[in-house]
């Protein structure tokens, strides 16, 4: 069974008007069906298009936030980078200080050793009279024991020795 709606003028002008019942118009449930269908889809076209607009400006506030952020960090990482320079350069600054120190000080020595070479001669070190080192002989046994024996108990007659030794070249100065 076919339902039709009516539509027209009817509805636009006074109720019980006898012109208004000859022009009234009915529509198929198809073709109700279709309007209707034409209706959603229209009105989904432009929500669907609301809902894209939305989704766009939402895109270009994160993109624009993005941006934001990035050129933050960027002047960020370039004040690090000065100030990383800055430091580097003091460091190095310091390195060289240090290096032009040590070799003076490397030289100073080499000097001193020189010189402390030349007066001791080709001999090596002397006693006050002149003659060898005094306590050369014992110094010698300590330190061989030392080396060699597990307890240093041991090596108490030569320590003993030792300072015998050295007792009697402080009384000759």
């Amino acid at each position: 069974p076919n339902r039709y709606a009516k539509m027209g003028n009817k509805s636009s002008t006074a109720a019980g008007s006898a012109a208004a019942e000859g022009s009234e118009i009915y529509l198929s449930d198809d073709l109700q069906a279709k309007v209707m269908n034409d209706f959603q889809s229209k009105h989904l076209k432009e929500e669907w298009e609301n809902r894209q607009r939305a989704i766009l400006a939402s895109r270009n506030e994160r993109i624009a936030e993005n941006e934001r952020r990035r050129v933050g960090l960027e002047q960020e990482l370039n004040v690090f980078r000065a100030q990383n320079a800055e430091t580097q350069a003091k460091l190095d600054a310091k390195i060289d200080s240090a290096s032009a120190r040590f070799a003076d000080l490397q030289v100073e020595l080499q000097y001193e050793v020189d010189r402390v070479e030349k007066k001791l001669g080709q001999g090596g070190p002397k006693g006050a009279d002149g003659a060898s080192a005094p306590c050369v002989a014992v110094r010698t046994d300590l330190a061989a024991c030392f080396r060699e024996a597990d307890d240093v108990r041991k090596c108490d007659g030569y320590l003993e020795a030792l300072e015998r030794c050295v007792k009697v070249e402080v009384v000759k100065q």
